[in-house]
């Protein structure tokens, strides 16, 4: 299995490999690929839910796991239509760090298309290479990061972060676990959002001034030159590297079917 020389953004992030059927093997091969590379796509797959354990396993050691839903190395996201759901949910996830909310260090996350038939732009997958967003962002959105130092959260989706503050907490705009130095985010919901996981603003600005900033700050970040946006087909891998890229997901079709599984590893 080899990765081909095409990046999948202008800014050089990401690799296509081709399929193995020997799950060591190829638990190996993304690994190294999406570390290299930011992101590893792997297209052809058949993995029911045992393989796909056995897959994330072969990867790297499992988080450990503090969210309200599933495991670390079996999280379906099935577009559920009950109220209240967000992450698992139908609607749009704007770019983030996955851990960022519960504290928890995540190197890689493997997400795996197991059933899909939606309209063209919903329930797609994108991922920022946010490194190379971070080199070149023009400095009147660096300069407010670094005067700010931390965002501030206010979760809404309790059952899935059953054990973060209630209240507004801040969280630093920046992290180093010894690997790579990276933004540490995740961005506001589209105002006409009918369900937010969470809500985000900027200490010291205005509530319409902290708004316009994470405006402006998404649409830097979700640009075609860094943001790769997947459109599913079943039987894809795509394993990302959650310390180099950000990554989210356009709302899913009223008719769409929408089912990934999720791994999370940590190195």
């Amino acid at each position: 299995m080899t990765a081909t020389a095409t990046p999948l953004t202008e800014s050089g992030m990401g690799a296509v490999l081709d399929a193995d059927d020997d799950l060591a093997a190829l638990g190996s091969r993304v690994r190294d690929a999406a570390l290299e590379h930011g992101c590893a796509l792997v297209r052809g797959l058949d993995l029911d839910e045992p393989r796909f354990q056995s897959l994330v396993h072969a990867i790297g050691a499992l988080v450990d796991h503090k969210f309200g839903e599933g495991k670390a190395d079996l999280l379906k996201l099935d577009a559920s239509r009950e109220p209240g759901k967000v992450v698992t949910g139908r609607g749009m996830l704007p770019l983030h760090t996955d851990g960022l909310l519960v504290g928890e260090r995540t190197d890689l996350i493997v997400l795996y298309a197991r059933r899909f038939a939606d309209e063209p732009g919903s329930g797609e997958t994108f991922v920022c290479d946010q490194l190379g967003a971070w080199a070149q962002m023009p400095e009147r959105l660096r300069a407010v990061l670094d005067a700010a130092g931390s965002l501030e959260y206010l979760v809404e989706e309790r059952g899935y972060f059953p054990s973060v503050p209630e209240d507004w907490y801040p969280i630093g705009v920046v992290r180093d676990y010894g690997r790579v130095r990276s933004l540490n985010l995740a961005l506001a919901f589209a105002p006409d959002a009918t369900a937010r996981g969470w809500q985000v603003r900027v200490p010291g600005l205005g509530a319409k001034e902290s708004d316009a900033f994470l405006g402006e700050l998404d649409a830097y970040l979700s640009g075609s030159r860094y943001t790769y946006q997947h459109r599913w087909t079943e039987g894809d891998l795509l394993v990302i590297d959650n310390q180099r890229t950000l990554h989210g997901r356009t709302a899913i079709g009223e008719g769409g079917v929408r089912v990934l599984f999720r791994g999370q590893i940590r190195l």
